[in-house]
């Protein structure tokens, strides 16, 4: 898979980082990886400076709008950072700005200010 997964649950954060070309299907299998493992609250750094977007605007808007229908119960979405080439992040800015429930979703140029971002959003507990 071209997303790789770190889930640090006591600070309740998972890091994702994408590698290669990119498809729909791979944001689609984090997602559900995500879901099954019962961390959608969590907090989120997606890390996409080594990825290559093979996917369409459209085909990413389908996939928020799928997610927006997907019931979590009464917990909100966890805040999500993106790491993005600010040369090449169109897709990274597309997926920060639209809007999954009021989530808070931003787009840095590194690691650490993704980091700094995160840590003012804390996630909801358990």
């Amino acid at each position: 898979m071209p997303i790789e997964l770190t889930i640090y649950h006591p600070d309740r954060l998972l890091i994702g980082r994408a590698t290669g070309e990119l498809s729909i299907t791979d944001f689609v299998k984090f997602a559900l990886e995500i879901r099954r493992a019962d961390i959608v609250h969590y907090r989120k750094i997606i890390d996409v400076i080594d990825a290559h977007p093979a996917f369409t605007e459209q085909e990413l808007r389908a996939l928020v709008l799928a997610i927006r229908e997907v019931q979590i119960g009464n917990r909100r979405r966890g805040a999500l950072a993106f790491v993005a080439d600010p040369t090449r992040g169109k897709f990274a800015k597309l997926f920060a700005s639209l809007d999954i429930d009021g989530r808070p979703a931003s787009v840095f140029r590194s690691i650490h200010d993704a980091r700094r971002w995160i840590s003012d959003n804390p996630s909801e507990p358990g």
